[in-house]
């Protein structure tokens, strides 16, 4: 997220204090205690308290039993599906190694629902215990008309040092109203349930999911023991509707106040200053996978996935839909694998300034984001790695994102490497945007394929940023000039646009999006450079390399693509006699006043043909026919005219019949196409200025893509005429016309 003191907002209550000395005068008091490896059923309906609660028949009833009770390892605490209780749950004891204490349900039936409606800080709660697994529970807190300082499950510890193995698994979290605190941001922008400018904290720790270090109850302003959770999973559970977030994963700082006003003492556990700082305290082994994720209903709910002071953690297989600001968020985090994750439909909430679908941001390193299918979010990737940091950007597919699909935002010192990533943008005019000192980090930028339907598209250029051996397509989109092996032709992606949205039933969609595959016949197949360390698997899960790399998030198992097209017509001239005919040419009307000649221009190096016609007499021509070629064929030629004045075909292209297929001209200072029949005006030309021109045409769909020094200017434009098949290329200046122009590069190839 953008701007930690202006513009990026934070949320919580290190108002713990408060919730947890409620919650710990029920710690105080004396405990039952039962033996170890006991199963304790709960019914809400015919249980009772006075039962040993060890049978259905002699259940217990309430959350007070249960929660008055210290479990042993090994025990189990089953509630009666379909039954509700109103209230907390917060069972005491821990499990050891091999023997957690487990929570689930019995029976069929829904899940038993536990509801806080906003009367307790947390539905579900674990203080300074470990060992827990708690599975199938339905879990809400919603007050009402309002929000607040709470969470549904609420995992806490402080002052104890590490506490181990957490299993949340089947859960259905929702309906938290959760208050919404940010970080940094103005105070005048402070809403109802809204807040800026509460630090560390005190933000950013309500909503479904909630892990959290804080300072000890009993002297809230001064933590003294470094406390962290290892080995947590969280999967398979669905959680709506949860403000500030869905998960959550925050470290204990001391930059709050306590209960009386006092400042707290700062022990910098939870931000991290440097890659080797040595006083951060992440917490270890967390795996978040197979979730569904929504914030879709309410306007409070921001972030899907906020994992802060993380080590050693992996984010896989997830929906995260209509988030507000980041659907997935790391900060503070290391050595963090974000896979197979499918983002959808972050909005800006809350007062929130961002809106994407994955954000690696503030002291962020070895953070990988691979595989992961992007869209319909405002921008598609956020690097945000203020201060330092560093990630590695590959094999995802990033689509349909309404202002940048990549968004540079990282500070010097921070590098990204991004590559081979299928970027295809449909809403936007931009790809690759940055601006400011922002763009000054090193972002290396390989192998992807950048396809726009939106004409201009931005790819930002200068400071860190390189390009590399990247696929361009689109309607005027300006390869950056530092790629020096740019590859502009249509990569012949399978059907782009295409694609499903990952639902709670399905998870993610990634199985739909087979359209943004290489066809066989992909001129980016084996093209790409070689990447070392580069994870092994494609975006299917296909091997890298079957040949050379691909472009894109497509490894295909075609072979051979390295050695390139197969060249019709392949004439440099520079082998040619300077003054004679061009070899393998035929010429009419070359002869004085006229003349068709190798000239040594640019250079006796670099020679081109010059056409000069000084009189309007005569049709004046070269042109050159080859094997009659079906399917994709480019043609580029590099032109250049003494003068703007009259009209030049420069080139001609037709079938073995001799109908023109499709046909370009440099006429009175325009260069021009013909579009289905009608000429259309491209740009301008200048006099004595050389002209890369390419086209591409595809006689199955006659259709074309026209290039003018590499900048795509026509995309998928019908072509002059229908035809099966194209065999001849020309040059020329008609009877009528006059003037010097030269030809040089003529090539005709197929992919």
């Amino acid at each position: 997220m953008r701007n930690l003191l202006g513009k990026k907002k934070s949320f919580g209550a290190f108002l713990v204090s408060a919730m947890m000395l409620m919650s710990m005068a029920t710690v105080m008091a004396p405990a039952a205690v039962f033996a170890a490896n006991t199963t304790y059923y709960v019914d809400s309906v015919n249980g009772s308290d006075s039962n040993n609660g060890t049978s259905t028949s002699t259940a217990w009833k309430t959350l007070t039993k249960v929660n008055a009770t210290t479990f042993q390892p090994g025990d189990h605490i089953l509630f009666e599906a379909g039954d509700t209780w109103v209230g907390q749950l917060y069972p005491k004891g821990s499990g050891t190694s091999g023997s957690p204490i487990v929570i689930d349900q019995y029976g069929t039936g829904a899940k038993p629902k536990f509801q806080g409606q906003g009367a307790v800080k947390d539905t579900v709660l674990l203080y300074n215990q470990q060992y827990w697994e708690i599975h199938n529970l339905d879990v809400s807190n919603q007050a009402t008309g309002s929000v607040g300082d709470l969470r549904g499950v609420h995992i806490t510890g402080a002052d104890i040092g590490t506490l181990n193995y957490f299993r949340l698994d089947g859960l259905s979290v929702h309906d938290v109203t959760g208050e919404v605190n940010w970080i940094g941001g103005d105070v005048a922008d402070n809403a109802t349930g809204i807040t800026f400018q509460t630090g560390w904290d005190r933000s950013k720790r309500t909503g479904g999911i909630v892990f959290d270090m804080t300072s000890n109850v009993l002297a809230p302003a001064a933590a003294t023991v470094k406390s962290k959770f290892n080995d947590v999973i969280i999967s398979n559970s669905s959680i709506k509707n949860t403000s500030f977030a869905g998960i959550v994963f925050k470290q204990y700082t001391g930059d709050g106040l306590d209960t009386n006003g006092n400042a707290a003492v700062s022990v910098g556990w939870g931000v991290r200053n440097s890659s080797t700082d040595t006083n951060w305290y992440p917490f270890t082994n967390v795996t978040i996978k197979n979730n569904y994720i929504t914030q879709s209903g309410t306007t409070f709910g921001c972030n899907g996935i906020y994992l802060t002071d993380t080590k050693g953690a992996v984010i896989d297989s997830n929906v995260i839909a209509a988030a507000g600001t980041s659907g997935i968020e790391t900060y503070y985090a290391d050595d963090v694998v974000i896979q197979k994750n499918e983002t959808f439909g972050v909005v800006k909430k809350a007062g929130g300034a961002d809106y994407n679908g994955i954000d690696t941001d503030k002291g962020t390193t070895k953070q990988v984001v691979q595989y992961n299918y992007i869209h319909g979010n405002g921008d598609g990737i956020l690097l945000c790695q203020f201060s330092f940091g560093d990630s590695i950007i590959r094999y995802n597919i990033i689509t349909g994102n309404s202002r940048y699909q990549m968004y540079l935002h990282s500070d010097s010192a921070a590098s990204s490497q991004i590559y081979n990533n299928t970027i295809y943008n449909t809403n936007s005019t931009y790809l690759i945007y940055g601006y400011g000192t922002y763009i000054n980090a090193a972002y290396a930028i390989r192998n992807n394929i950048l396809d726009s339907t939106q004409s201009s598209a931005v790819l930002t250029t200068g400071g860190g940023i390189s390009y590399n051996t990247n696929s361009y397509y689109g309607t005027s989109l300006t390869v950056p000039a530092g790629d020096a092996n740019p590859k502009t032709g249509d990569p012949k992606l399978v059907n782009p646009g295409t694609g499903g949205t990952g639902t709670e039933a399905s998870g993610p969609a990634l199985s739909s999006l087979s359209g943004y595959q290489l066809q066989t016949s992909s001129p980016l197949i084996n093209q790409g450079v070689t990447i070392a360390s580069n994870g092994g698997l494609d975006f299917w899960g296909d091997t890298l390399y079957t040949d050379s790399a691909d472009i894109g998030a497509d490894e295909t198992a075609v072979t051979g693509g390295s050695s390139g097209p197969t060249y019709l017509v392949n004439d440099t001239f520079d082998a040619m006699t300077t003054g004679s005919a061009p070899t393998g040419w035929t010429i009419s009307n070359g002869t004085s006043p006229n003349a068709i000649t190798v000239q040594a221009v640019p250079s006796t190096t670099d020679k081109s043909v010059q056409l000069s016609k000084p009189t309007a007499s005569g049709k004046t021509t070269m042109y050159k026919s080859f094997a009659a070629t079906s399917g994709t064929v480019t043609i580029e030629a590099r032109v250049k005219r003494s003068e703007t004045t009259t009209w030049w075909c420069l080139p001609y292209i037709y079938d073995s019949t001799g109908v023109v297929a499709e046909s370009i001209a440099l006429d009175t200072g325009n260069i021009k196409a013909n579009v289905n029949g009608t000429w259309t005006t491209i740009q301008a030309f200048s006099a004595n200025t050389w002209y890369d021109l390419k086209v591409v045409l595809n006689t199955s769909t006659d259709k074309f893509d026209f290039y003018v020094n590499g900048t795509l200017m026509l995309s998928q434009a019908t072509m002059r005429a229908a035809v099966s098949n194209v065999s001849k290329i020309e040059f020329y200046a008609d009877n009528t016309q006059a003037g010097t122009t030269n030809v040089d590069n003529v090539k005709v190839y197929t992919p």
